[in-house]
């Protein structure tokens, strides 16, 4: 009878009743060693620089863990393998550094706290006995209680870990339970316009480089709108390929990270909800409403809870966004319903299987997405009042502005004017801001300035940062 070491594992004992064996220390690391600098070079990709700024500042904390979390495909592993680089070119020995990626296929018949253990204890076997390591564990919510693991190995090991995942609940729940007060946080989104024009070659460093590159830009803008920023799809030329692999990627988002990870059964319906949702970007929308159109759908009685559980597992997974109204009343936040905004303008475009026809709103998504990744999503709201302005951004305690957007200014020109003079007048603020396609200029009105920027300088100017 084969021996079963580490027997006090329940998981490995029924590993081996299965059929299978837990993977010697000598396989993990011919696993593991094709994504590790110790053994080649890796492939790290474009920079994305205010990110990697952002992440080696939180790392300068060296008794906490680290958090990378975003939708899946958004560039986290290429993120950290870039981090990983920079701390090597900066002194770190190459064996000091370890890469797991838990999404490896060969990994999924273990995935366990012990499968953890062994991996950890077979590279202080072969690579790095006793020294300082710094530890990647790629799409950690693949293992079920994965923070006893960091904790614990954080308190007793002369560690620093990052972890990445595509669902917010690392940040939710996990983290903020067993972890508190000694993990950070960074959110990772698909391309920003800045950072798309860098993947197309666009660098731009000054103004003199955006007047340069002008007539580029707007029409690189419009392939931004239609294809939108996961970097592989950005990288690929083919538009037929673009399509393929966006389809790929929200069934995959729909099937990994709400599906399986929910434990959801009904999975046509899942999946049904989520395509209502994602075709309703840029658009109020409320749980009552989703529900009646897959009731439709599906001939029969759909219950709301089922409905509202699968929408918090989309925005769980940074499938989608929602935006309240902005009010000091919790029944009216509660009464009116939110808008919904897809992560990626690609995505949407993907399931709506419409582009030209949807231009003003995904514009809209694109500013909301924009605003989001810069001050985050709970300081951005829409106002109703006698007339709608799209997004109220909050900073701290106080509302600092309020932005309107629209497609064709020439149509509905007063009606765009007058909404946004009036939550100018409600929040007391001084500027308000018009995002149109292609206008630029300046206008007051009495003791008030309304600013009208194009879509692609409003992205521009209002750059790249992590709130």
């Amino acid at each position: 009878m084969m021996k079963v070491y580490s027997i006090k594992y329940k998981n490995i004992k029924y590993l081996y009743s299965m059929g299978y064996k837990m993977l010697r220390r000598e396989e993990i690391i011919e696993l593991i060693s094709v994504e590790n600098f110790w053994a080649r070079p890796q492939e790290v990709g474009i920079e994305r620089d205010h990110y990697l700024k952002h992440l080696n500042r939180l790392a300068k904390a060296k008794d906490f863990s680290i958090s990378i979390i975003g939708v899946r495909r958004s560039g986290k592993t290429f993120l950290t393998k870039q981090f990983l680089k920079k701390a090597i070119d900066s002194g770190l020995d190459p064996k000091q550094t370890l890469y797991v990626n838990l999404e490896d296929p060969r990994f999924h018949p273990y995935l366990s706290l012990e499968l953890l253990d062994e991996i950890y204890q077979a590279y202080r076997t072969f690579v790095n006995k006793e020294g300082f390591a710094l530890i990647v564990l790629d799409e950690v919510q693949n293992i079920k209680n994965w923070e006893k693991w960091v904790r614990r190995t954080m308190e007793k090991e002369n560690v620093q870990i990052v972890m990445t995942g595509s669902t917010s609940s690392l940040l939710k729940t996990e983290v903020s339970t067993a972890l508190t007060g000694r993990s950070l946080t960074l959110e990772v989104f698909p391309l920003s316009f800045h950072e798309f024009l860098k993947f197309k070659g666009v660098v731009l460093e000054d103004q003199l480089d955006v007047v340069k590159n002008k007539a580029k830009i707007e029409r690189l803008f419009i392939e931004y709108l239609q294809f939108g920023g996961f970097p592989r799809v950005v990288l690929e030329e083919d538009e037929f390929l673009k399509r393929e692999m966006l389809k790929e990627l929200f069934d995959g988002i729909v099937m990994r990270d709400i599906v399986f990870r929910h434990g959801f059964r009904d999975v046509n319906s899942v999946k049904l909800v989520a395509e209502l949702a994602i075709k309703s970007f840029s658009s109020l929308k409320s749980v009552s409403s989703l529900r009646n159109e897959l009731a439709g759908i599906l001939k029969r009685k759909v219950s709301p809870n089922f409905v509202a559980e699968v929408m918090e597992a989309l925005r769980e997974s940074y499938l989608l966004f929602t935006i309240p109204p902005f009010s000091p009343k919790i029944k009216d936040v509660k009464k009116y319903p939110k808008k919904i905004y897809a992560v990626d303008t690609g995505l949407a475009t993907t399931v709506t299987l419409s582009f030209s026809k949807n231009l003003g709103r995904l514009v809209e998504n694109a500013v909301a997405l924009h605003l989001i990744k810069k001050y985050g999503e709970n300081n951005l709201f829409y106002y109703r009042g006698k007339r709608e302005v799209d997004f109220i951004l909050r900073e701290g305690l106080k509302i600092t502005k309020a932005i309107q957007v629209t497609w064709d200014l020439r149509e509905g020109y007063e009606r765009e004017v007058k909404a946004l003079l009036e939550a100018m007048d409600v929040f007391n603020l001084e500027e308000g801001i018009i995002v149109t396609a292609d206008q630029e200029r300046e206008e007051v009105y009495e003791d008030k300035e309304i600013r009208i920027l194009p879509f692609w300088k409003f992205l521009l100017e209002f750059g790249d940062t992590t709130h």
